[in-house]
């Protein structure tokens, strides 16, 4: 058997996964693209990818922050543009990318379609994550490495897994989605920093329907488009990789989401930056630091993420949230990082800019990288060099958010609070909130995406 019809007959045939902790995890996970998604559906990025597409279809998938319904595929573009359009979507540690963002407004807008019920749409996300965890260890780091956007290459395919398991397909027919997906990857990191970027979730989360769509209609395709001669893993892996076999075999065991978690965002941004920020934090804190106190702050990082910090001076709110050097300056003069400090007009602060100057991020060599924890990419050092001379230096391994270290309830239900601000209305939060703390006792998503609609 192949690998990909291992993964497609776990995702056919296992039972539902919505045990105890997953039934948490899957939860949780929704209380916070839900808040990414409606904080995002009005930036610039999300309006320009509804404009674009609305004319294309009518259906009964409903875009958040609009009174349009649109066919699943296309209400999965726009929406999943929105839920990674200010990157503070949570990441996956398998796939080096975002999930949620991908998986959650497909399957949304697909449950829309069929009236799916709360507990069946978070069984779906579940196999959307097993399917991803599988593929993404297969490939990665390597495969990251080459500059792909994992986002939108690995999330795909598991969109596709993912509406396979909603749509009960069987074994052969997820197999067929899950290659059809993989003709359709595509995504390069060097869009970071622009609306690229947010649009290659929604674009992953159009094409995952579509490859189910096109599976469910009878067209054919390679049995193994991960593994082989001119597979996935040839083209898009590189080398290093750890191959699919080990994977498929811990299928379940535990299901990936118990096992990997996933990176939930405290700070709206690159994942990156957030440790070294963590870092900066912790030590004004743990000495009560004044900003004017500060001679200069340098960031260590693995190459992994300096790579992906592209712009010392941003110009935009997009290459803000790529800058080691305004999210530092932020932090120095703030303690902490918000929705409002990636405005325009935050970007273009002097306050903040003042404080460049200060700033160095510094790659570790990659023979003698910073040291990773388990499940865990960016380690950082944060190095504070005081004007009477006394030098603080901090080393985190991860950042606030990951399985290790997770947001409390009250920190993620202020993310959340943060994030639907924009609603202004607290009768219509509260109904949100409501649906959210019992998704899975939700009969029909529509009485659930309703709430999200203008």
């Amino acid at each position: 058997m192949s690998i990909t019809d291992e993964i497609a007959r776990w995702v056919a045939e296992s039972e539902t996964n919505i045990t105890g902790e997953a039934l948490r995890l899957a939860r949780n996970a929704m209380i916070d693209i839900v808040g990414c998604m409606i904080a995002g559906a009005n930036d610039e990025a999300t309006s320009r990818a509804r404009k674009a597409i609305v004319d294309l279809s009518s259906g009964s998938a409903r875009l958040v922050g609009s009174e349009v319904s649109l066919a699943a595929p296309h209400a999965a573009l726009v929406n999943g543009t929105a839920a990674h359009a200010l990157d503070f979507d949570d990441n996956y540690h398998p796939t080096a990318g975002h999930a949620t963002a991908v998986l959650a407004p497909a399957i949304f807008a697909l449950a829309d379609e069929h009236s799916t019920d709360g507990t069946a749409l978070l069984d779906s996300y579940i196999a959307g994550l097993e399917a991803m965890a599988v593929i993404g260890n297969g490939v990665n780091l390597a495969h990251y490495e080459l500059g792909w956007h994992t986002t939108s290459t690995i999330g795909g395919m598991g969109v596709a897994a993912a509406a396979a398991r909603l749509c009960k397909f069987d074994t052969e027919t997820t197999t067929r989605a899950i290659s059809l997906a993989f003709s359709m990857a595509s995504g390069s990191k060097i869009q970071f920093g622009t609306m690229a970027k947010p649009l290659h979730s929604g674009i992953a989360a159009m094409n995952g329907l579509l490859a189910a769509r096109y599976a469910e209609a009878g067209i054919t395709a390679a049995s193994e488009p991960l593994d082989g001669i001119w597979s996935f893993k040839d083209l898009y892996g590189g080398s290093g990789e750890q191959g699919f076999a080990e994977g498929a075999k811990i299928m379940g065991k535990p299901i990936a989401l118990e096992r990997y978690g996933l990176k939930v965002k405290i700070h709206p941004c690159c994942a990156s930056v957030h440790t070294a920020v963590d870092a900066l934090v912790d030590l004004m804190n743990e000495h009560d630091l004044r900003v004017d106190e500060i001679k200069s702050v340098e960031t260590v990082v693995n190459k992994v993420s300096y790579d992906n910090l592209m712009f010392d001076d941003p110009k935009t709110e997009m290459e803000a949230r790529f800058s080691m050097h305004y999210c530092i300056a932020v932090a120095l003069l703030r303690k902490r990082l918000v929705l409002d400090d990636f405005e325009s007009s935050a970007i273009q602060n002097s306050e903040v800019r003042a404080l460049y100057p200060k700033i160095t991020m510094t790659k570790k060599s990659e023979d003698n990288p910073l040291p990773t924890a388990t499940n865990g990419r960016e380690p950082a050092e944060t190095r504070v060099t005081l004007k009477n001379g006394q030098t603080l230096s901090k080393f985190l391994k991860h950042p606030k958010g990951v399985l290790q270290n997770p947001l409390s309830e009250e920190e993620m239900w202020s993310k959340f609070d943060d994030c639907v601000s924009c609603i202004g209305d607290a009768d219509r939060v509260a109904a949100i909130r409501n649906k959210l703390e019992r998704f899975e006792d939700i009969a029909d998503i529509r009485e659930f995406t309703i709430l999200l609609t203008n």
